[in-house]
């Protein structure tokens, strides 16, 4: 996230203890018909039973077993797409401004083209738990000030202090106002919930696994079961959950310089505990509730390395064999290497690096790129590295760019970077969360110094979220991410090329211009893609322009922009080897389960009877042909009908498309319609049975039995238009 907002300023020990004193409220855990359940995990009260407020006095002390799998909780199958209310938005986020967001996603195809997630960032919560009456107390580092037994105030730093918060969590009730459903009140997070959902879409909410937020709002340490259980009660889909320890630099027994590394329990519970306490406490929730699991996105790249000497014994990342099988660095504690490393164990996304802003730099090779693809081991069905939310087609939310703003760190991306930044993520298989305006112009219209503008996505940037085929490669379910096809590049500048496999055994090529001022000529070849078939039909994805590609695959590409395409392999055809073996073989049609080709009205139909597919008997001659080559490299095909009214008949072809084909007893040497190429695809099998007359190719466009049999254009998509030998 950005740079957190100013904190408030320490308020009196003695007014938080006074405050304390409060029983919670029970604010908003019921959903809509459902009761909350009991408590699960961590150690704040159970929902809405009036209990006094608990005070969280010892490390948490769970194991994990030697040994834990990867999560695996059937969500985010493929990469979670939508937007997020961050970049555009901050902590000024409201109700409305969200409703008008899901309105506007439904209503111009976003959902459609797969975008179905709308996440609520930080900033949504009041600054206190409802067990107070005042806000959090922070201390001079802007940490949530901890307590003794005896409460007075103490530093924390080693790793002891007692969180004094208790209660539910409060969705600001200015911003986020409550609301009648069905009859029902709801507080305003709730209802977001409910309005997304019933426009098709799912909801996601912000928290933390440490004291406070990084905007500086309760966090969820130590109220893990609590918050999950509301958050389940509310309908929440998708928690976007960060990590932000304040406190003072640190420096250890061993006399190394840790720096700022949070207080209490953030020091003796590692990142990964902390996240797997709060996505177990999601499901625990969702089980005693009834209701579907919540997909859990890590939001912090760890930036600190942690403290190996206060790490609790028991924290469950000594024992994951992931984490053990990477090793630890000196002075950095299991559970605080990078989130490439262990994500998938916990959670179903984590960020792998640093807040990104609208420069495409950020996503190139001298930005997450290069983090990206050190970790590929993490990527796969359910474990996705996140490469942060995108700033294609985001709009200066600060001032008019270029005229009241003039800060290069909020120039927007022109639509070429836009689209490089969805190329790189897709290839990454990246999730597609959009930081972007998604409202109308009037619903995001700003003024200052006598300015008005829109920070709405514009139609043109909006086509850049829509591509369907960019789309596809993100989405592909091989779920294998890119690779970088030759050496790293010389510098910040230099072109690169990235390959990703896809499931339908497609190669999606990426080449990169990373000059911001220059147009470059990007270059690969298919050996240098590891691609040795003789030719692939190649189509760029964001002009739609297509061609075939047998050795080379160049293009120019301007500043900072891409050229991406998908290859697939060109069938590899040739002679068929059933010409001139002598034999007679069965045809069966594509698409059409296996019928055969034959003289419709079998052997005895008249001479001239048009062809048909029907059930293949292999003991019928009409349904038997056999494939004799000419002295001019062309094929007879005839029949095995030995009748008075068929003869060997030879399969002849009509003079224009959609004609029968029919058998002919009789054979004219020098008739092109009774001439024919015959070629086999060397990876099907598959037979291409083309007329010398026309081109036309022998086509069974229908799949019933005794459906005609006829000649069409080629259209290597048409099934039928593909034979297969039956014996």
């Amino acid at each position: 996230m950005r740079t957190p907002l100013p904190r408030s300023r320490p308020r009196a020990l003695a007014r938080l203890l006074a405050a304390l004193t409060l029983a919670a409220s029970g604010l908003g855990s019921a959903a809509l018909g459902a009761a909350a359940p009991a408590a699960a995990l961590g150690d704040g009260p159970t929902p809405n039973t009036g209990a006094a407020p608990h005070t969280n006095t010892a490390p948490h002390t769970s194991a994990a077993p030697a040994g834990s799998p990867a999560l695996g909780n059937g969500l985010a199958l493929t990469p979670p797409m939508g937007w997020n209310s961050w970049n555009t938005l901050g902590t000024g986020v409201t109700q409305e401004q969200v409703v008008q967001t899901i309105d506007f996603m439904a209503a111009n195809g976003l959902v459609q083209a797969g975008y179905d997630t709308v996440t609520i960032d930080d900033g949504w919560s009041e600054n206190h738990r409802d067990g107070q009456t005042t806000d959090l107390v922070k201390n001079s580092y802007g940490a949530m000030q901890l307590y003794d037994a005896g409460g007075n105030p103490v530093s924390g730093t080693d790793g002891t202090g007692i969180d004094p918060t208790s209660g539910h969590l409060i969705p600001h009730p200015g911003r986020f106002p409550s609301r009648t459903v069905n009859g029902q009140p709801v507080n305003g997070i709730q209802y977001l919930s409910w309005y997304a959902h019933s426009k098709g879409m799912k909801f996601g909410l912000y928290a933390t696994d440490t004291y406070t937020t990084c905007q500086g709002h309760p966090g969820s340490l130590g109220h893990e079961s609590t918050d999950a259980a509301d958050f389940v009660a509310w309908g929440v889909d998708f928690v976007k959950y960060d990590d932000c320890p304040y406190g003072p630099p640190i420096t250890g027994p061993d006399g190394h310089n840790y720096g700022t590394q949070g207080e209490g329990r953030e020091l003796t519970r590692s990142i990964y505990a902390r996240v797997r306490d709060f996505q177990r406490a999601l499901d625990a929730a969702s089980a005693a509730q009834g209701r579907p699991r919540v997909a859990v996105s890590v939001s912090a790249q760890p930036v600190h390395t942690g403290l190996p000497y206060l790490l609790a014994g028991d924290d469950p990342a000594r024992t994951d064999p992931v984490v053990v099988a990477a090793g630890n660095p000196p002075y950095e504690a299991p559970g605080y290497a990078p989130t490439g490393v262990w994500c998938g164990q916990v959670a179903n996304l984590c960020r792998i690096g640093g807040d990104r802003g609208p420069d495409l730099e950020g996503v190139l090779y001298s930005g997450q790129l290069r983090t990206a693809l050190q970790y590929p081991g993490n990527v796969r069905p359910g474990s996705w590295n996140d490469m942060d939310m995108m700033f294609a087609g985001w709009q200066d939310p600060y001032g008019l760019w270029g005229t009241t703003d003039t800060c290069p760190c909020h120039k927007p991306m022109t639509p070429t970077e836009s689209r490089s930044e969805m190329s790189v993520l897709a290839m990454a298989a990246s999730p597609l969360i959009s930081g972007a305006d998604f409202r109308t112009p009037e619903n995001s219209r700003h003024t200052q110094d006598g300015y008005t503008w829109s920070t709405g996505i514009t139609p043109e940037q909006l086509a850049v979220y829509k591509n369907a085929d960019v789309v596809a490669v993100d989405q592909d379910s091989l779920a294998r991410p890119a690779t970088l096809v030759g050496a790293p590049p010389a510098n910040s500048t230099a072109p690169l090329v990235l390959k990703r496999p896809l499931a339908n055994g497609d190669t999606a090529v990426l080449l990169v211009n990373q000059d911001p001022a220059a147009a470059r000529t990007v270059s690969t070849t298919l050996a240098d893609l590891g691609l040795t078939g003789p030719g692939y039909s190649a189509k760029e994805l964001w002009t739609g322009s297509t061609g075939n590609v047998t050795g080379a695959l160049t293009a120019s590409v301007e500043p900072h922009g891409v050229a991406m395409y998908r290859l697939k392999p060109l069938p590899v055809t040739i002679p068929a080897t059933v010409v001139g073996d002598g034999r007679y073989h069965g045809l069966g049609a594509g698409g059409t389960g296996g019928l055969a080709l034959e003289v419709q009205g079998t052997c005895s139909a008249p001479d001239g009877s048009a062809l048909d597919v029907n059930t293949w008997w292999w003991w019928h001659t009409s349904e038997k042909w056999t494939f004799t080559p000419n002295p001019d490299g062309t094929v007879r095909i005839t029949n095995d009908c030995d009748t008075p009214t068929q003869r060997h008949g030879t399969l002849t072809g009509p003079n224009s498309p959609g004609g029968a084909a029919w058998a002919l007893n009789g054979w004219d040497p020098n008739s092109p319609h009774q001439k024919w190429r015959v070629e086999q695809n060397t990876a099907t099998g598959a037979l291409t049975i083309t007329n010398v007359a026309t081109g036309l190719v022998l086509d069974s466009p229908q799949t019933a039995a005794t459906s005609p049999v006829v000649l069409s254009r080629p259209n290597g998509a048409a099934a039928g238009q593909s034979w297969s030998l039956l014996n």
